[in-house]
């Protein structure tokens, strides 16, 4: 997630699809709503992050003070990049860090290393007691190299889909039911066809920026195999780029980030029609983007036929300099390892719960949402889920995803061909990742899981 508001022990994943692990779930605690807990912790504790994780988290406030009346909870909140920033800095300072810190998915391989985050594997916390109540492949990604110590536990996962304006696909003479969008744009020739038709010339457009396409086969941040190499041709990579080509030829994208302030304005304006990503925009779609929306915008599954995706997702820390690990722990306890704390959140902000047992709640896995129209986008999502399949996570994969933008963008100013593009990118990633890849297999190495 971005602004507003992802030895075989380190490499491998465990094949447990989500779907197939509910049944698992029926015995592990699943009516706990944090009254287990015996409340007697205390003091203050600072909570830092991201939006949309602070309305989830004053969503979820009050079930949590009636169990820990006397734990006053502080938020500090800033964008996704400048949150990382200051944590990495407290980090190394040793002070000044949060008691708890959100950590995005694509930043939990540079962290879960790292011996300023305490070990949550020790007495008092023995996290180890939770790990069957989570998804595997999340709750592997928390374990350093060695898999003796465990420093995060997970938030939610995002289950990958297309965000769209029903209002402006209607004016535009497209389906607006989200089975005929999908099947409509199920190929690059469909979602070529939706671009033309959306568009009107320098005032509204498909989607910010047609890079993102491309980047849709990498949402799983899958960068990389289990011997560290790049991986980066797929299936169906070369149609897609040329229907990159033809969407920014032809001005369809409104060629912003997806994340800055003029695609927001776009979205809530109706001038950008569209975007893919995490089941958590719908949270930012609510709370920040465009609050307004309601019964403007529904959801499906991605363009192109790609398959099955995540985007993202987040952990909770906590940094070894709190002085209050206690209350930090029973903060993260309450919020992430239980099923009124994840479904407030969940409910609140679109945040889909890594926590298992919190899946079991019919009532709101079935139930309409308003904002979408009356469309149950959570049994989307929860369908979605359980597709999903293990990745191998790495430090290279921030640097990674940042190229895939960059370096198709630079493609298309310069007139290449899509192999040609797809070529710079594979470039300027292994050009950009070179030295992290060294400290990478450095980890490995000095954890004895590197023989290469």
């Amino acid at each position: 997630m971005k602004k507003i508001k992802s030895a075989k022990m380190y490499v491998l994943f465990l094949t447990l699809l989500l779907i197939a692990s509910l049944a698992a779930c029926k015995n592990s605690g699943s009516e706990n709503t944090g009254d287990s807990q015996d409340g007697t912790a205390s003091g203050k504790i600072t909570v830092g992050g991201w939006p949309s994780g602070d309305d989830a988290f004053n969503a979820a406030m009050a079930g949590f003070q009636e169990v820990y009346p006397d734990i006053e909870v502080e938020l500090q909140f800033t964008d996704t990049t400048s949150h990382h920033q200051a944590l990495q800095t407290a980090l190394a300072a040793g002070s000044d860090a949060p008691d708890v810190a959100m950590v995005e998915g694509a930043y939990i391989a540079q962290y879960r290393n790292s011996s300023a985050l305490t070990n949550l594997l020790e007495e008092p916390y023995g996290a180890g007691d939770l790990k069957d109540d989570f998804v595997a492949y999340k709750w592997d990604q928390t374990y350093s190299a060695d898999g003796s110590r465990l420093v995060a536990i997970p938030w939610d996962i995002g289950p990958c889909s297309y965000f769209y304006r029903t209002d402006v696909f209607e004016e535009a003479g497209l389906p607006t039911d989200p089975e005929e969008v999908a099947r409509l744009m199920s190929t690059w020739d469909g979602v070529l066809q939706a671009a033309e038709a959306v568009s009107i010339p320098g005032k509204r457009w498909l989607l910010p920026d047609a890079s993102y396409l491309y980047f849709e086969l990498f949402c799983n941040r899958d960068y990389y195999d289990e011997d560290l190499n790049l991986v980066i041709e797929r299936e169906g990579d070369i149609d897609c780029l040329d229907a990159v080509i033809n969407m920014r030829q032809n001005q369809w994208d409104m060629n912003v980030d997806m994340w800055s302030n003029e695609a927001y304005a776009g979205y809530a304006a109706g001038s950008c029609a569209s975007v893919f990503t995490g089941a958590w925009f719908g949270g930012f779609l609510k709370t920040d983007i465009d609050p307004e929306g309601a019964g403007h915008w529904a959801v499906t599954t991605l363009p192109g036929g790609v398959k099955s995706s995540n985007w993202g997702g987040s952990f909770l820390v906590i940094p070894e300099q709190s002085e209050n690990k206690e209350a930090a722990w029973a903060f993260i306890k309450y919020m992430l390892a239980t099923e009124k704390g994840q479904n407030d959140m969940f409910q609140a902000v679109d945040y889909y719960p890594a926590y298992k047992p919190a899946w079991e709640n019919n009532e709101i896995y079935e139930a309409e949402d308003s904002y979408f129209g009356g469309q149950k986008t959570k049994a989307l999502w929860a369908e979605i889920a359980s597709e999903l399949q293990p990745v191998n996570t790495t430090m290279m994969d921030t640097t990674a995803e940042g190229c895939i933008y960059s370096s198709v963008n630079a493609g298309l100013e310069q007139g290449l061909s899509a192999e040609e593009i797809r070529n710079l990118v594979a470039s300027d990633i292994e050009t950009a990742t070179a030295e992290v890849k060294q400290q990478q297999i450095q980890v490995l190495k000095d954890t004895g899981l590197w023989d290469k």
